[in-house]
């Protein structure tokens, strides 16, 4: 009984969609121009309501993938990255072995861990000291040329004072016209030659090595190239500016120069 309720109430919209349902059947399937005007615009229509609807799942799959090839692009960069450091420390480290030409004294490898923020002290701290050899006073170098000397050394750890400490001084000399002189601080990370008069024979592009003299550094270690000479009117001495060849705030690897007892007759 209420279904034949339900169905009085309903007759209306039912004759209604069975006319549509009719319709357009009736318009699929006649050729006649408005047929067709209509099945077009239809399919128009129809189209027009889907359309967000496949485009939702599409725009889900497509920004999935870009996340998977953000994050391989990432994982691609940092093995580069990786790469990049292994290949330039194997370089460094190929260069560091392949310079050890002198045989009368030890070369201590050493990393460095620290570096001193204080500013009229330009220090490194080491990862070896004493029970490693490393003594105060040992020259400190690498591949590249002077770095500077050890100013203090425990048990485990040592502290590297650099030739751009204002305090730092040490004996050089011109390679080639084998004048000497005494390198220090000078700004920045240039340094300066003291002790060297105006008649003497320096020019610029002249290479400076350690001459040995002062019984600290040992003679013959690469210190930088002369850049620029100046002199004021009246004073008998040049000022010689010197670039040197370690680029102290980059260091990361470097030797301490240990002695050798069976070579008494090597500077120190």
């Amino acid at each position: 009984m209420n279904l034949l309720v339900l169905l009085t109430k309903l007759k209306d919209w039912l004759a209604l969609a069975l006319a549509l349902i009719l319709s357009v059947i009736l318009m699929n399937s006649s050729s006649y121009p408005a047929a067709e005007k209509f099945r077009f615009g239809l399919g128009r229509f129809i189209s027009f309501v889907t359309t967000p609807i496949t485009l939702i799942p599409r725009t889900i799959t497509v920004w999935g993938e870009n996340a998977e090839l953000r994050a391989e692009i990432i994982r691609y960069a940092t093995d580069r990255n990786r790469w990049r450091d292994a290949a330039l420390e194997n370089i460094r480290l190929r260069k560091m072995i392949g310079f050890r030409t002198r045989t009368d004294f030890q070369y201590i490898a050493a990393d460095v861990i620290a570096r001193n923020p204080v500013l009229n002290m330009s220090s490194l701290q080491l990862n070896k000291g004493s029970e490693d050899s490393v003594k105060t006073g040992q020259a400190v170098i690498t591949p590249e040329g002077l770095v500077g000397v050890i100013h203090y050394s425990d048990k485990s750890a040592s502290i590297a004072q650099l030739a751009t400490d204002p305090n730092f001084a040490a004996s050089v000399r011109v390679e080639r016209s084998r004048i000497d002189g005494i390198v220090r601080w000078y700004m920045g990370e240039m340094l300066l030659i003291d002790g060297i008069s105006k008649n003497q024979d320096v020019k610029e592009g002249d290479r400076i090595v350690t001459s040995g003299l002062g019984g600290v550094i040992p003679e013959g270690i690469p210190v930088g190239l002369i850049t620029g000479i100046t002199s004021s009117r009246g004073d008998i001495f040049l000022e010689v500016h010197v670039d040197p060849y370690v680029s102290f705030g980059r260091l990361e690897e470097l030797f301490v120069l240990n002695q050798l007892q069976d070579n008494p007759e090597t500077v120190n």
